[in-house]
């Protein structure tokens, strides 16, 4: 291995020593127990229900019968599917999370980054979960009084809320979407927790921990919210509108030094969104907002015929059968021939590539959670388990591969499957949020009927054509008459009504102008991790080569910014991309805006008043560009940072640079974050190349180690200039694009503002 391998397997941050290049090992099947003969293992309850105390059970209940009433949909459907959504794991994704603890948090572990739930429930209080991270913290649960049998301090049950099998959904542990389960390979002869909490390597804990996908889509409910947002009621929460407020980066990096590079990665992701291609990665740093979800039943009906190959008809056909779907169903509807197959699906993911129906879309979302782990570790272009095989094979991807994960009955996703259309149903029973409805949200609408019906003629003239579900019918020819007719539907009194406010479309980032490096992925492209789950339409849009540019406040394409010489003077090309539009229900309540939620200040307050400021903030610089931060909203280091220190178990690969100080490599405060994160690991050759270049100056390269402190400056620059050459996505200012309000006057925009606090 030599120094360019290893100082971009450090920047990916999934490094490890040379043991964990040995294939990963499966342990013991759940049926295989390892505990002595004789152990009681009990869960702890705490302090029993009090009177009056509503509780899940109590709030699944409420919600079931609300879906029913208002909307039609089976009570008991709903039910089940909110039972999926909060607990359901994939079966076994508490060994990914328990894989990566191992991974990433023993004593051999340089990067100092952690993935370690049961460490984060033991050492960060119930009190500050949500004031640090964000978290959701379990109304059916409280904090532990005392250690329980194992020394643990986690948060308890109230004796009371446990209404379902722990064998198949866990305990809460007190974090809403994390679930506990008790560890088959525990053995309590050789529990220490302080050996643990040393070293996770070391002993096998008693609970394991795995993620539902409710972790992330919880979130405050915006008409009712909570006096402590660390112990919120169930009232206080809703169950799709994603957590707005969780810093997912640093669930992952807490209590990293700032002089870390991975801290710099971590704390530069915005709250409230998630970086999905983390795992598997993609070499493109681009965390997207956790998405509302609103009105999914009106988004079905906007569902696009898109190709897909007769491979993915026969899936998909299979798949259905399964779960007891009609080929036709309207969450993924089967056309076309048998050669020239098509289906009728929605754009799930923020760029769309999600093409193959909700069915296959949701079982996804367990995957990429770490469901199946042990298949889905050989697709990663970088397999911490197998790192020296992805150097091998150039970190090229692998499709992961959904036949073979079927064929097992019994398998992960043949149990997760059939869990979906039911929870595809709960889904569909949430509308929107009212502002009128709100705790004291009538105050922060306006009454004035002619400033609204001027928002609305705005709305009309320059949003509604890709913010609405609803069109003309039919549709004018004529430009002027199809403007009067966009006027009097925007105007009409059931306007809002079913009304999904995205024609949930694909547009190009040329035309909307923002960040790229979110639509830039690559994950669902043929050959890549989720190739068999995107349509060939998809994959067929993403093929043209296209310079990538900047809009000015005009709308006038220019080259990209470049933060090396502060002019928009970047030329770089890449494929054709794409974002779907998104959905401004409940637009008051979701703010800061763009698919990176960089639009706007991020106040950290979920009050309806906070709410309000928050979305007038990015309202304002939506319409008024020259209020954005622009080139300051580039992520950049906030400290000197360097490398992890060179790893031990490693040196034996390092043909002749164990000499060198790997603390000479760092970058200064205010390298943008995206210049190191952004780049292929296959280039590394290409950086070392630089660096010794730019130390040497010309000189015969035998003199090298003599100068390598003295122009140490000068290897970095050449660093610095060659990233920015490689990079996969260079495109840095965070907050750019989508002006197409800007030619407004002031009180159009004013009014504008005004009428989207009603959606």
């Amino acid at each position: 291995m030599n120094f360019a391998q290893l100082f971009f397997l450090a920047l990916a941050f999934l490094t490890c020593t040379a043991d964990a290049d040995l294939a990963h090992k499966k342990g013991p099947s759940p049926q295989q127990p390892s505990q002595p003969a004789g152990f009681e293992f009990d869960y702890i309850f705490g302090r029993p229900i009090h009177p009056g105390e509503e509780t899940y059970s109590v709030y699944r209940k409420k919600h079931a019968e609300e879906a029913a009433q208002k909307m039609g949909l089976p009570e008991a459907a709903v039910a089940d599917g909110m039972d999926t959504w909060h607990w359901w794991v994939g079966v076994d994704n508490p060994g990914f999370w328990q894989d990566l603890s191992k991974l990433s948090a023993g004593k051999d572990n340089y990067t100092d980054f952690k993935v370690d739930f049961l460490h984060l429930l033991l050492t960060l209080p119930r009190s500050e979960r949500f004031t640090k991270l964000g978290l959701i913290n379990d109304p059916d649960c409280v904090a532990a009084d005392q250690p329980d049998q194992f020394g643990l301090t986690l948060d308890r049950m109230k004796d009371g809320t446990l209404v379902w099998d722990p064998g198949k959904f866990g305990y809460s542990s007190g974090v809403i979407g994390l679930q506990l389960f008790k560890n088959e390979k525990f053995d309590p002869q050789k529990w220490d927790i302080k050996k643990y909490l040393d070293d996770p390597t070391s002993v096998q804990p008693p609970y394991k921990i795995g993620m539902a996908c409710i972790f992330c889509h919880i979130g405050l409910n915006p008409l009712h919210p909570p006096a402590n947002p660390n112990e919120p009621e169930w009232k206080n929460l809703t169950s799709a509108i994603g957590d707005q407020y969780m810093r997912e980066g640093m669930v992952f990096g807490l209590n990293l030094p700032e002089t870390s590079l991975i801290y710099q990665y971590l704390n530069t992701q915005e709250p409230g969104t998630s970086e999905t291609s983390r795992f598997p990665m993609d070499f493109i740093n681009n965390p997207t907002n956790i998405s509302s979800i609103f009105r999914l039943k009106d988004r079905l009906k906007e569902a696009h015929v898109e190709k897909i190959t007769p491979a993915q008809a026969e899936l998909i056909r299979a798949m259905y059968k399964h779960v007891g779907l009609k080929p036709d169903d309207f969450t993924g509807a089967l056309g076309g021939t048998e050669s020239e197959p098509t289906i009728k699906v929605p754009h799930v993911l923020t760029d769309g590539a999600d093409s193959m129906g909700v069915v296959m879309a949701s079982v996804r979302v367990y995957v990429n959670e770490g469901m199946m782990h042990d298949q889905w570790y050989p697709s990663w272009p970088i397999n911490p388990w197998g790192i020296f095989k992805s150097f091998r094979r150039d970190f090229g991807p692998k499709e992961f591969d959904i036949p073979t994960a079927r064929k097992d009955p019994n398998s992960p996703w043949m149990q997760t499957e059939p869990l979906m259309p039911n929870m595809a149903t709960f889904l569909m029973s949430y509308d929107s949020f009212p502002l009128s409805e709100a705790e004291g949200g009538k105050k922060y609408l306006s009454e004035d009927e002619t400033l609204l019906r001027e928002g609305k003629i705005a709305f009309a003239d320059h949003c509604a054509s890709c913010h609405s579900s609803k069109k003309p019918n039919p549709m004018p020819k004529d430009l002027d008459a199809q403007k009067k007719a966009w006027r009097e539907l925007v105007l009409s009194k059931d306007f809002l009504v079913h009304n999904y406010l995205s024609d949930d479309e694909r547009h190009s980032v040329l035309e909307i102008g923002t960040n790229a490096q979110r639509a830039m992925g690559t994950n669902a492209m043929a050959g890549w991790t989720w190739g068999q789950m995107s349509s060939q339409t998809y994959k067929d849009m993403r093929k043209p080569i296209v310079e990538l540019v900047d809009l000015d406040a005009k709308g006038t394409p220019r080259p990209l910014y470049n933060p090396l010489t502060g002019k928009y003077d970047l030329h770089w090309k890449g494929h054709l991309a794409f974002y779907r539009t998104p959905t401004l229900v409940a637009i008051w309540a979701t703010a800061p805006f763009f698919h990176n939620n960089s639009l706007g200040i991020y106040n950290g307050d979920p009050s309806v008043k906070g709410r309000i400021e928050a979305y007038e903030d990015a309202a304002e610089k939506l319409l008024w560009p020259e209020k954005r931060l622009g080139p300051k909203s580039i992520k950049v280091t906030s400290s000197e940072t360097s490398l992890p220190e060179m790893l031990p178990g490693l040196k034996k690969y390092l043909k002749g640079l164990d000499k060198m100080d790997l603390k000479l490599v760092s970058f200064p405060k205010g390298t943008p974050v995206n210049l190191i994160m952004n780049v292929n690991p296959k280039h590394a050759p290409k950086l070392v190349e630089a660096y010794m270049k730019g130390v040497l100056q010309g000189e015969d390269p035998t003199h090298f180690q003599n100068l390598i402190d003295r122009r140490r400056e000068e290897g970095m620059l050449a660093v610095r200039q060659k990233l920015l050459e490689l990079n996969t996505c260079p495109d840095f200012i965070e907050d750019k694009g989508h002006i197409f309000g800007e030619n407004l006057s002031d009180h159009e925009k004013k009014a504008l503002i005004e009428y989207m606090k009603y959606f």
